[in-house]
């Protein structure tokens, strides 16, 4: 049983979803959020009550001090510098990264938290796969999932060490409303709005993306129900080409525009199918993705436009 949460990066884009479905299933929060945060007004204004705590990711040791034991807690693990931008390829930025997720487990351990939930990302899957292929030429932004997979077995250790549960919920592609990233539905649905050229590779690598409501659906679910010690792809359940989810967002919010595929270079690794199964999560925690891709594209892009006439 779950009562209580810490979360930490509770206010970036997954923080602050899932900070929405743990009210929603009434567990209390106490959001974790770096000092004289501009961000910090999101949870606050959207948020309603809950419990904040200004702490530097590096300087999480010192959250006993202001966090007391809680009965039947989670620890969310959410923050991570460097997401997309410049510091994605900026190897100390990736390092402190590594170091703050080992010194969230420890403290974890030392709340009393029954489990510790990280997050990984598929870019650790390409990484390890981009790693051991001979011949391939990896660039720069290999860094972040390379990273995060240290991070996946650094934590791993630690909790045999501190005696806490470990799980390690893998997010494919989430996208959704009050995104303000550059990932790539939002700089293609931008690039729609703009009336961009929307140039893409072939697409003939398999992408599996799964909106953002249903994945903080998944990641709750894996922190009541998962199995310790067990990593959990987060995904829709229907990985495809790329390309096929780029018609998808054409036909629904722009059916007027060119699609030009083949116009841009792509020299990553190619995933198998097989990687994006979420059969284990389905069978462990029950869960099953509710929102389909063309509907969740609506949403976000409704978002947009909404956010563009504010």
């Amino acid at each position: 049983m779950i009562n209580n949460a810490i979360v930490t990066g509770a206010t970036g884009f997954v923080g602050r979803w899932l900070i929405w479905e743990l009210q929603r299933q009434d567990i209390n929060v106490v959001a974790v959020v770096r000092p004289n945060s501009s961000r910090e007004k999101y949870i606050t204004k959207d948020l309603g009550i809950i419990k904040i705590v200004e702490c530097d990711m590096r300087e999480l040791f010192k959250l006993p001090d202001y966090i007391g034991e809680m009965e039947d807690c989670a620890f969310f693990h959410l923050a991570w510098e460097g997401v997309y931008g410049p510091k994605r390829v900026d190897l100390q930025t990736q390092l402190n990264c590594v170091s703050a997720s080992k010194s969230a487990v420890e403290v974890a351990a030392k709340l009393k938290c029954k489990r510790f939930i990280g997050l990984g990302s598929i870019m650790e899957k390409e990484a390890v796969a981009v790693a051991e292929a001979d011949g391939a030429m990896p660039g720069m932004p290999y860094i972040y999932g390379e990273a995060k997979h240290m991070a996946h077995l650094l934590t791993k250790a630690t909790a045999v060490e501190t005696g806490i549960d470990h799980l390690w919920p893998v997010l494919t592609n989430p996208y959704g409303e009050n995104d303000d990233s550059t990932r790539f539905v939002n700089a293609t649905l931008r690039k729609i709005m703009n009336d961009e050229p929307l140039e893409f590779s072939a697409g003939t690598q398999i992408y599996d993306f799964i909106h953002i409501e249903d994945a903080v659906k998944a990641i709750v679910a894996v922190a009541k129900y998962g199995k310790p010690f067990h990593s959990y792809l987060i995904g829709s359940g229907k990985a495809a080409p790329l390309r096929q989810f780029v018609e998808t967002i054409g036909q629904v919010v722009a059916p007027e525009k060119k699609l030009l595929f083949g116009s841009i270079p792509y020299s990553g690794v190619q995933l198998g199918e097989e990687i994006f199964s979420i059969e284990s999560l389905t069978r462990d925690t029950g869960f099953s993705p509710k929102i389909e891709f063309g509907e969740g594209i609506c949403r976000t892009m409704k978002w947009l436009r909404e956010k563009e006439e504010r």
